[in-house]
């Protein structure tokens, strides 16, 4: 409160209860107190966090002080459970119980809201689609690896035919070896596993969080075994005992057909042929090809979209366009100084001439626009006046929060000066802006008459039923009159009426839960008696958001009940979850993706081995090894290029659609401004740069098998 040393000093009080009389009409009483400070009770930094959490201001007093208004009959403490397993259920036993409502009795905020983070994350769409590729890329993974094993063992099953041994014993024999396989490669990948999550845990959630292996994720490792190396020894199998005994003995991984042009020239040290040479090779084995650049193609499609989605997502909530209502509302405002909703009343907080100064020559601040804000006002309507709409957001309401209305109803009220009014003149839909002052009976005022509904989650929702310009409306306003504070009860002339764009999109409004009205700045101080700014709008330079409001919480850390809203609040309490959450999806895609690169290695290695013979005589007829190290390396590139442009193409006009999408639902909500179409082609370049790197690291691993045998060594292998 900025009382240096408040042990034994006077403060002043000025005591005010808000409540509902018999009759379910608004009241309010207030008085003036002098109390001397006794004692201090000091709480952790967390509790005056005011950016994330908001900061009141308690003050403690005998129960049986002589107080010269009649305070609250009302409990508000803190229940300890014996477990935290039932925390949900218990709040809702006891909310109709005692017939409270959500906001009575509700459990710990920040320990619930962490629940709710993890719930989301747990069965979001994107984790779900990261589990399930992750799975569908490992089983193809692991059925391409095994089915080259076992490829390399149909010959092997030729001889074993051939010398007697029944089919039974030789299904039986692959059985043990899959069981074998499955096993042994499960228990050891789960070790990995381990040792890999507790780094990525690390990472993600840092050193506060514990590792926890579920039976289903081990479920899971094993099922993906099973299918792929079932699936890949059935078709062995099936493969090998189709064939006679001397074409399964002969059985190896050369071309069905040869070409037809044998001749030197087909090796050439040209371009085209060494692409011709590693295209041909590259359909060598048609269904592994097909399967690796559709796990390819599948992990591309959704790292271009998973990253890109992020991205897209953070920039504009930075923006105010993809965000909550309540950033989404502010339109060309960028951020907003003004009381503290917990522990400031609009009435008597005040923005001084010279902090609005330091504001407006603040670097990156384009232009502020101070004003007048009090959403604890009410209009006075008959329930016949008010809208079907409005009425069952009411309903819910009262079944929430157990509110009662009797002919009073919520209403901001605002007061602009004439600048404000004309720089919002595009949005009047009916009269006449309120530039000159009222000539009549009554003061002239704007009216936005939609709220926000969580019905239709739109702003269609219209308050007062068939209003018209020329109307007289009553409302209810706190003033300050006699050194108090009171309501005011005035009438007030309808002289335009914004569009409903006005309430979805801009000036923000978080607080607005009925209609709103808009005084000349004149009018407003003449009827509440306040004298100086409560609230500042604030519109910054392109890309300046971030770097203007470190200045403003800068500027107003001394001022200890003023808070900072606008564009991007939302990020400073979910941040850290979607950080965690970025750090997650990235962790995925690079699991998959080294997933993807043992397979293209794998791939690679063993056609260098089974083509040892042709690789020989590649050399044997002048090819280099650099010839033939660059047939390989576009062999191995094609894998990703081809699977990635197709990825590309995919993931963009997917993520251009859901973008439509999108501005669809904000246009149809009332919303201005739109999310931009473009091409994510900072993913699509990263997804490229990876599978580049992946195709000459293939080669790389394999260099041994292409320079470290002689070309008489190549050319004795049998076919």
């Amino acid at each position: 409160m900025g009382i240096s040393d408040p042990l034994n000093k006077n403060i002043g009080f000025m005591l005010l209860n808000n409540y509902c009389d018999d009759n379910g009409i608004n009241q309010m009483d207030s008085a003036n107190k002098i109390f001397k400070i006794v004692g201090l009770i000091e709480k952790t930094d967390k509790y005056y966090d005011t950016s994330s959490y908001g900061c009141i201001f308690r003050a403690f007093v005998h129960n049986n002080s002589n107080l010269p208004i009649k305070l609250k009959n009302t409990y508000a403490g803190t229940i300890y459970l014996k477990s935290e397993e039932n925390v949900s259920q218990f709040t809702t036993k006891m909310i109709k119980k005692l017939d409270a409502s959500e906001y009575d009795i509700q459990e710990n905020i920040e320990v619930y809201s962490a629940k709710r983070f993890k719930q989301a994350s747990t069965f979001s769409k994107e984790n779900i689609i990261n589990l399930v590729l992750l799975i569908v890329v490992s089983t193809i993974v692991v059925y391409n690896i095994f089915n080259i094993i076992f490829q390399s063992m149909i010959s092997q099953i030729g001889l074993m035919r051939s010398i007697g041994i029944s089919n039974k014993k030789i299904k039986t024999m692959f059985i043990s070896m899959s069981f074998m396989y499955i096993t042994l490669g499960t228990l050891i990948g789960i070790v990995f596993g381990m040792i890999f999550s507790y780094v990525g845990l690390r990472i993600v959630y840092g050193y506060s969080s514990m590792l926890t292996i579920q039976k289903l994720s081990i479920i899971c490792s094993f099922t993906v075994s099973i299918i792929s190396v079932s699936i890949s020894s059935f078709m062995l199998i099936k493969k090998s005992m189709k064939k006679s005994i001397i074409e399964a003995i002969r059985e190896s991984d050369k071309y069905e057909k040869k070409s037809k042009n044998s001749n030197k020239k087909i090796y050439e040290k040209s371009e085209k042929i060494l692409i011709s040479i590693a295209t041909r090779n590259l359909w060598r084995n048609k269904p592994r090809t097909i399967l690796t650049m559709l796990a390819i193609t599948l992990v591309g499609t959704m790292f271009i979209l998973n990253l890109s989605a992020k991205s897209l997502v953070k920039k504009n909530m930075e923006e105010g366009i993809m965000s909550r209502s309540a950033s989404m509302s502010y339109g060309s405002v960028d951020k907003t100084v003004e009381g503290d909703v917990v522990s400031s009343d609009h009435l008597f907080y005040k923005l001084d001439d010279n902090l609005i100064q330091k504001v407006n020559d603040m670097k990156g601040v384009r232009y502020i626009e101070p004003h007048f804000y009090n959403p604890y006002a009410h209009i006075l309507l008959s329930k016949d006046k008010l809208s079907k709409a409005y009425q069952d957001e009411l309903d819910i309401m009262k079944s929430l929060y157990k509110v009662e209305y009797n002919n009073e109803y919520p209403l901001l009220i605002r007061g602009y000066s004439d600048d404000m009014l004309k720089q919002r003149k595009g949005f009047i839909e009916k009269g006449e802006n309120i530039l000159s002052p009222t000539s009549g009976e009554h003061r002239k005022v704007i009216l936005v008459n939609n709220t926000n509904s969580q019905i239709t989650h739109s702003f269609d929702a219209k308050v007062i039923d068939d209003v018209k310009i020329g109307d007289i409306i009553d409302i209810k306003i706190p003033v300050y009159r006699d050194g108090i504070e009171k309501y005011g009860n005035f009438k007030v002339e309808v002289g335009a009426i914004m569009k409903k764009s006005y309430a979805a999109g801009q000036d923000g409004n978080s607080q607005a839960d009925g209609a709103q009205v808009i005084l000349r700045e004149e009018d407003y101080k003449q009827l509440t008696g306040q004298a100086e700014y409560n609230k500042l709008f604030i519109t910054v330079e392109k890309g300046q958001l971030y770097s203007v409001e470190r200045r403003l919480e800068k500027l107003t850390d001394n001022y200890k009940s003023t808070e900072i809203n606008g564009k991007g609040e939302e990020l400073k309490i979910i941040g850290a979850q979607q950080s965690s959450e970025e750090r997650l999806s990235v962790i995925y895609q690079i699991l998959t993706l080294l997933i993807l690169s043992v397979n293209i290695i794998f791939i690679m290695r063993s056609n260098i081995i089974a083509r040892r013979k042709e690789l020989g005589t590649l050399r044997a007829i002048g090819l280099s090894t650099k010839s033939i190290k660059k047939i390989l390396i576009i062999e191995s590139e094609l894998y990703g290029i081809i699977a990635s442009i197709i990825g590309s193409v995919i993931a963009t006009v997917n993520y251009n659609y859901n973008i439509a999408e999108l501005n669809k639902t904000l246009l149809k909500g009332g919303y201005t401004r739109t999310v931009e179409h473009h091409i994510p082609l900072t993913q699509i370049i990263i997804l490229f740069t990876i599978f580049i790197v992946i195709g000459f690291i293939s080669i790389h691993v394999s260099r041994d098998k292409i320079e470290g045998e002689s070309i008489a060594e190549c050319l004795s292998q049998n076919d």
